[in-house]
């Protein structure tokens, strides 16, 4: 009897512990590296099963951007929540699972499907990747989702969407934008085509 219980308080942890993970498991390496970059970069997005609808893979000599359809999630949500679909939690969340790649900019842009139009979009150089502390981002995310902004190298928030958010929410994320000197930035972190 007493084996029983300790077998099924052993189970009862394993279980508990095995659903508690903040996210899916990283792909290694090893895994994908007979594939194409393009192909690398599409089963890593693919594990992350953050984005359910079509998506574009640009890859520029070593520099890449994801750009994904973001119309079911309202402009609040999108640019500042803790949800795991707001911008922050899925770029953040691509960007740590697509550091094992050694990518020198990755850029994650979300973008109205109506208009094409950009709604809210980051830049990661491979510099801050390497510096980022992704277990302190997911400590501190549900709390203070905003640092997102500061820890990317760049971003944009379109101005419709900023003018919709409410003065909270720009006041926590301080400004519309950060800019950076790369062109492989200026367009795909701006223009949709």
């Amino acid at each position: 009897m007493r084996r029983l219980i300790t077998l099924s308080i052993v189970f009862f942890v394993l279980l508990v512990s095995g659903c508690s993970n903040d996210g899916p498991e990283q792909l290694s390496y090893d895994e994908i590296k007979s594939l194409p970059l393009n192909e690398q970069i599409r089963s890593v997005v693919d594990n992350t099963k953050l984005i359910e609808d079509e998506y574009e893979v640009v890859v520029d000599g070593n520099s890449i951007a994801i750009v994904y359809p973001a119309e079911y999630i309202s402009d609040d949500r999108l640019t500042l929540d803790n949800s795991k679909e707001s911008f922050p939690n899925l770029a953040m969340t691509l960007v740590e699972h697509l550091s094992i790649l050694g990518i020198d900019e990755i850029v994650i842009t979300s973008y109205e499907p109506l208009t094409n139009l950009t709604k809210v979009s980051a830049l990661f150089s491979k510099e801050t990747v390497e510096e980022l502390d992704f277990g302190k981002w997911k400590d501190e995310k549900d709390d203070y989702p905003q640092r997102f902004y500061r820890y990317s190298d760049a971003y944009l928030i379109r101005g419709n969407v900023w003018e919709k958010l409410d003065d909270e929410t720009r006041d926590k994320v301080g400004q519309s934008s950060k800019s950076y000197n790369s062109q492989f930035w200026d367009y795909y972190g701006s223009y949709i085509e």
